[in-house]
């Protein structure tokens, strides 16, 4: 859950297809560490603190969104929000959905072309590929025109 659109359009399709009360949903927004800054020199260990501080702001301020959008879409799961600082949102979601046992994983993607995917690489491909346990990606709606 980065706050962007394709999450919330993910959390769209979980509160019209499944929505139970007795689901519990597990939010999980992962910040990339500032490391590779303080390798090349850049950052200090002050700016690493200011940076991981940023994004526990962050992590909180789209807790707080996402349990005001939980009520709108009438969702009535339990819900947890967790934050990881971590390299790679595909490794911690999947390490996430190990420790957590999770059943089912639902994330939004981009819909970026496969072959800016193939050279990229995205979250959802990684996860869906690596994660062992049913994962729905939840994809952008078609533009009018594009079949």
């Amino acid at each position: 859950m980065d706050g962007s659109q394709h999450c919330y359009r993910a959390l769209s399709w979980y509160a019209e297809n499944l929505n139970s009360e007795d689901d519990q949903l597990v939010f999980v927004y992962v910040a990339e560490p500032p490391t590779s800054a303080i390798a090349a020199g850049v950052t200090t260990p002050e700016q690493m603190t200011a940076g991981l501080q940023e994004a526990i702001t962050k992590g909180k301020g789209l807790a707080s969104e996402v349990t005001q959008k939980c009520s709108e879409l009438g969702i009535k799961a339990q819900t947890r929000f967790l934050e990881r600082i971590a390299h790679g949102a595909g490794p911690a979601l999947v390490d996430l959905s190990v420790e957590e046992n999770a059943d089912l994983i639902v994330m939004g993607n981009r819909g970026i072309g496969t072959l800016r995917r193939t050279f990229m690489g995205s979250v959802s491909d990684y996860v869906l590929h690596h994660a062992h346990r049913p994962t729905i990606i939840v994809p952008p709606p078609k533009e009018s025109g594009h079949h």
